[in-house]
């Protein structure tokens, strides 16, 4: 009996990775908008039904990608001293993630945040992932700002924009990454340095001096 069950439990694993990597595959090939359930599950050689068993769409099988490096993120922004106006934490926070990322065997799948055709990149981020990210990073920033920022007026709207304007700051950088990588007569910039000239432009609100 228990032979059995440990069968059929790496038949599932073995379903599952299929789908996985089928899914990774078409991704790269046609891009997220134009692969379809129906597409990854031919490919992976079931059917949809058995794709729904597994998954509850095709945005499921890139959440792990598009999440992982965020929690990364929050720690580095709770881990700011409290000394340090919002802004310059969240900035300093943002640039640290950046390094530690680059420096990871598993980087952080830029293709997500990039613009462009369908190739190698997904064109458009699906808009629950993007959310996830919003509402996560605000939880975050209004911790922050309630415990060291109580002269602010509204915390929350304070927390959303500067949620926003962070997912914002980061997909402008590689969407400018991946055009300087694509001209030949341009010399690429890391992405971590487009992000900092963004931020240095910004001037993240939140800071004491505003």
């Amino acid at each position: 009996m228990a032979q059995t069950l440990g069968r059929r439990e790496a038949h599932k694993q073995a379903t599952r990775q299929a789908l996985q990597q089928a899914a990774d595959r078409l991704f790269a090939e046609r891009g997220y908008g134009a692969t379809t359930v129906r597409d990854i599950a031919e490919a992976a050689g079931v059917t949809e039904r058995t794709f729904f068993r597994y998954f509850t769409g095709k945005e499921e099988l890139i959440l792990d990608d598009a999440l992982g490096w965020l929690p990364v993120l929050l720690d580095a922004i709770r881990g700011r001293p409290d000394e340090e106006d919002v802004g310059t934490a969240v900035r300093q926070a943002l640039l640290d993630t950046g390094a530690l990322l680059s420096a990871s065997p598993r980087p952080t799948p830029v293709w997500l945040f990039s613009d462009g055709p369908p190739g190698t990149r997904i064109s458009r981020m699906p808009t629950g992932t993007l959310l996830k990210i919003e509402t996560d990073l605000a939880a975050v920033i209004r911790e922050r700002l309630v415990r060291t920022h109580r002269d602010v007026a509204d915390p929350d709207y304070l927390a959303d924009l500067l949620a926003r304007i962070i997912v914002a700051v980061i997909r402008s950088a590689m969407i400018r990454h991946a055009q300087l990588s694509r001209d030949p007569g341009r010399e690429t910039v890391p992405a971590s340095v487009l992000v900092d000239q963004a931020l240095s432009i910004l001037s993240l609100p939140g800071s004491r001096a505003t």
